[in-house]
């Protein structure tokens, strides 16, 4: 399909179901909200154009669509509550002694040196992992994976990146690579 004719047809799309996608967003969320779902629901439908089924179908491929543009915005606002949440929880840091910082610091450098001579694709996904905390399954969904395999490229990761901490001035004895907190075998 030429870009004319893909511009056309998703002009009559959008016109033909718009308002309805919109209604299906409304009756289930604030009207800012809505408008935002069916703009989303509707740049699926654009990527996705050759996918778009035609005539009655249309409109049920794109509740279809809404449907799951509506889910993922609800995970995504019960996270952000869980996280408000947990960081309300935490309160106020006892405020660090001097040499806990000097001591943070340099180990923290150490660890910094030590990661930059990663490979680029290895330091994103350790600072996913570890510092982001982005769980194993979405870092298998973002990475295309599966979430075995995941662990076993953030092992390997883990296993250089220990390797590499001698020559970035670690002497300390018997660092474990970093791990992600109350997260042992996932």
């Amino acid at each position: 399909m030429g870009d004319g004719a893909a511009e056309q047809r998703f002009e009559h799309i959008y016109r033909a179901h718009s308002r309805a996608v919109y209604a299906y967003f409304l009756r289930r969320t604030d009207p800012g909200s809505a408008q935002d779902g069916t703009a989303e629901t509707f740049l699926v439908a654009w990527r996705r154009l050759a996918a778009v089924p035609e005539g009655e179908a249309t409109l049920f491929w794109l509740y279809a669509t809404a449907r799951r543009v509506l889910a993922n915005s609800q995970r995504a606002t019960r996270r952000f509550a869980r996280l408000v949440g947990r960081v309300a929880g935490l309160g106020a840091p006892d405020p660090p002694r001097p040499d806990t910082i000097v001591l943070r610091r340099e180990a923290d450098q150490e660890v910094l040196d030590a990661l930059s001579l990663l490979r680029p694709a290895e330091q994103e996904l350790l600072r996913l992992a570890v510092w982001e905390e982005v769980p194993r399954d979405r870092l298998a969904e973002m990475y295309g994976c599966t979430p075995h395999a995941v662990s076993e490229r953030i092992s390997r990761a883990t296993g250089r990146l220990a390797r590499h901490l001698p020559a970035a001035g670690h002497t300390h004895g018997g660092a474990a690579p970093p791990s992600r907190r109350g997260e042992d075998a996932k």
